[in-house]
Parts: C-alpha cells; sequence; structure tokens
C-alpha cells in the first residue's frame, strides 16, 4: 500500500515540481506564456489529483482502512444474510432501526 502512496505522489507531483524548479532557475524563458500557463494548470490539476487518487489506494489495498471505513459510513445501509438451514437457502434482510442515536435530553430539576 505504501508503495503505490508513493508511486501515485511522484507520478502526479513531478510536473508540478518541473514546473516550479524551470520556472526558478529561468529555463522557461524560451516558452510562450500561453504553454507555461496551460503547463501549470495542468501540473496544478494532476497535483491535487494525488490526494483523492490516495483514497481509492488506500480503500483498495488496505483492509484495516476499508473496514473502518464501512464501519463508519455504511453503518445504516440494509444487510442481507444468507443462511443454509437444511440444504435450502434462506434470505433474510433486517434494517438497521437507529444507526445515530438522538441525543439524549437532560432534565435537570432545581428544588
Amino acid at each position: 500500500m505504501l508503495i503505490a502512496a508513493s508511486c501515485a505522489f511522484l507520478v502526479f507531483n513531478i510536473p508540478f515540481d518541473v514546473y516550479f524548479l524551470g520556472y526558478y532557475f529561468g529555463a522557461l524563458g524560451g516558452v510562450t506564456d500561453l504553454s507555461r500557463k496551460i503547463f501549470y494548470r495542468v501540473a496544478s490539476i494532476l497535483s491535487y489529483t494525488n490526494h483523492s487518487v490516495n483514497f481509492f489506494l488506500y480503500f483498495a489495498s488496505g483492509s484495516k482502512f476499508r473496514a473502518a471505513f464501512i464501519s463508519t459510513f455504511l453503518a445504516c445501509r440494509r444487510r442481507h444474510e444468507v443462511a443454509n438451514s437444511g440444504g435450502r437457502r434462506i434470505h433474510t434482510v433486517s434494517d438497521v432501526v437507529s444507526c445515530h442515536a438522538p441525543p439524549q435530553q437532560s432534565v435537570v430539576t432545581v428544588d
């Protein structure tokens, strides 16, 4: 998982770094202004794309991350269970009644 995230980081951030190194050292002097702006925009988009790709990489390769995500965000889904009972399959669907319990109100009485 770490290797995939590191490779994605390099792939998506190298164009941005190349742009800034070329800009800093003046290597972009012969490039037209329009080409420089287009390259900067594409490099920026790729750099930001790295963050969203990381989510999918972690979800695909990290079992702990996937389990934590599912338990956090998909706790209110319908559960479909299949049980074997004497050679025949029994399908049961159960709904979770309350995923997020409403906050309980405290009643304070003053004597």
